[in-house]
């Protein structure tokens, strides 16, 4: 894997050496001959060692973003073919509907070969999506090994097997063949940049659902008809429900915007983004007031002190640190944890912050000094937390699709969700701690009912599941007034769900917020009198929409 190096020659050598030195040592009975070239050819034979696996370990994560590269654009690719597809089918339905409001005889003359058309065109881009389904399918079980395979091998054979797996990848996209060494001396490492994994590229429980997508063009369908109004609302609602309007749109961060939080009086938002940065941006103008840049790895959390005073970070590189807001001073590294920060929370007398990371374990500091107050541990890595309002009870949910609830003033685990068995990959409370919401990496929103009582312990049931989206939800928060849940994914929608008098939840959402087709949605945020919300997405900007 590496050419012939001077210290391979100079350890062949000291070995050489103290082959000599030995034979001189038995003759003349000084071992000092001997002694000398044998500690100096163990010496170079570690550093050799050392070296070889450093050059190991730079192919395999050569190899790795390689792999990352590939997966992404392929993965651009099927969206921007699932997006022609959806297109197509919506122009045939609206051209149906078109030629009903023609001349009867006309119809009548035409109907049967317009319907033979159009049913051949539609089987053809079944068996379109048919395909691609089994496209994904094929990539996601060759990545899906490379991962297991990776979490439980020795080095050199993580190595080889990388290689194998990538070119069977490369043969399933269709791609040239890789040459490996040109690409391994060509790609930089960037050490930094964090390590995103198969749940970040891919949705390993569920390839394309064709049932969604047709349900899809429906809700494509329906805000087409209504081009006199551009912010997505839907017709036919059974009560009056709020417009929302697209404000503006900034260009943020030069990667994903994993997060978002408004500050208390609501003038001002704070993004955390892959690129390694945090900003604090005056909504008025929609400049940057700071830039926060000491981060060595993505941000993927932050949270916001309720005196407005305080910021934490939690990022890839397993660190929290605490801001002063109002002038963006670094305070304290908080280094607990043994793994990706991925969820922040900081109760409402800012006097205590909760971590949730992929080590397994939930961390509640003493602010503002950072001091570890508590740990919980559990048996998953902590995808998500949600506090509740009144700061008593914390929601955590992992990989195996339960949500647990914490006592805080205990430290205990007090209830424990059943009957989902998707995983979770979001998690909200409502203002009036009765629900919690979830969203999936499949798509779905799971809603509880959390019943509490003021001595025994609360009981968790299941209320709702609603098929939300077509992919990966990566943002599900309830407004501060709890009369709305917003869910963003990656198909590229944020979506408003509103309540009805039963409490419960319509299964089609009344507002579809879209930006640019095909742009992911990779964080949300509402501002404390509910009436702006912030959209974070893979490119980079975030969107504003305002209710009117």
């Amino acid at each position: 894997m590496s050419n012939f190096h001077w210290l391979d020659l100079s350890e062949y050598l000291a070995i050489a050496a103290a082959v000599v030195g030995t034979i001189a040592a038995a003759t003349s009975l000084n071992w000092m001959y001997a002694l000398a070239p044998i500690l100096l050819s163990l010496i170079l034979s570690a550093i050799n060692r050392w070296r070889l696996q450093q050059n190991l370990r730079l192919h395999e994560r050569t190899l790795e973003r390689k792999l990352d590269r590939e997966l992404q654009q392929q993965g651009e690719v099927l969206q921007q073919e699932i997006a022609q597809a959806r297109s197509f089918a919506t122009a045939l339905v609206k051209q149906t509907m078109a030629a009903k409001k023609t001349d009867p005889a006309v119809i009548a003359a035409t109907d049967r070969q317009e319907v033979a058309i159009l049913a051949q065109k539609f089987d053809t881009h079944k068996q379109l999506m048919l395909s691609m389904q089994e496209h994904v399918t094929g990539v996601e079980g060759s990545l899906k090994d490379v991962v297991d395979l990776l979490e439980g091998t020795a080095l050199t054979e993580r190595v080889k097997y990388l290689e194998r797996h990538l070119t069977q990848v490369s043969q399933q996209l269709g791609l040239e063949p890789i040459d490996l060494d040109r690409m391994g001396a060509s790609l930089p490492l960037e050490t930094g940049a964090p390590q995103r994994t198969n749940a970040d590229l891919v949705d390993t429980e569920s390839p394309i659902d064709i049932k969604s997508l047709l349900e899809m063009i429906s809700e494509d369908l329906s805000s087409g008809l209504m081009a006199d109004n551009p912010s997505g609302e839907l017709s036919g609602d059974l009560w009056a429900k709020p417009v929302w309007n697209l404000q503006q749109t900034i260009a943020a961060h030069s990667d994903w915007v994993r997060c978002l939080s408004f500050t208390p009086d609501g003038t001002n938002l704070v993004s955390g983004s892959f690129d390694k940065t945090i900003k604090l941006w005056q909504l008025a103008t929609g400049t940057a007031l700071q830039t926060l840049r000491d981060h060595q790895k993505g941000v993927f959390a932050i949270a916001v002190s309720a005196d407005g005073k305080l910021l934490a970070s939690g990022s890839w590189d397993e660190l929290i640190k605490l801001w002063n807001l109002e002038t963006g001073t670094l305070l304290e590294n908080l280094t607990q944890h043994q793994a990706s920060v991925r969820s922040l929370a900081i109760s409402p007398d800012s006097q205590t912050l909760i971590s949730g990371s992929f080590d397994c374990t939930i961390v509640l500091w003493n602010l503002p000094d950072g001091k570890v107050a508590t740990t919980l541990t559990d048996t998953e890595p902590i995808a998500a937390i949600a506090l509740s309002t009144d700061g008593r009870i914390l929601a955590s949910t992992g990989d195996n699709g339960t949500v647990k609830i914490w006592s805080l003033a205990s430290g205990l685990a007090i209830a424990q969700s059943s009957g989902n068995q998707h995983c979770i990959g979001s998690l909200a409370i409502d203002p009036d701690g009765q629900t919690i919401a979830a969203g999936t990496v499949n798509g779905y929103i799971v809603l509880w009912q959390l019943h509490q009582r003021d001595r025994a312990a609360p009981q968790i049931e299941l209320m709702q599941t609603i098929k939300a989206h077509a992919g990966q939800i990566n943002a599900c928060l309830f407004s501060p007034d709890g009369q709305y849940l917003i869910t963003g994914s990656v198909d590229g929608k944020a979506k408003v769900w509103y309540r009805g008098a039963d409490r419960r939840f319509g299964d089609k959402a009344r507002s579809i917020l879209k930006g640019d087709p095909g742009r992911s949605v990779m964080s949300v945020a509402i501002a404390p009198h509910s009436r702006l919300i912030a959209i974070g997405g893979a490119d980079g900007t975030i969107q504003l929409w305002e209710r009117i």
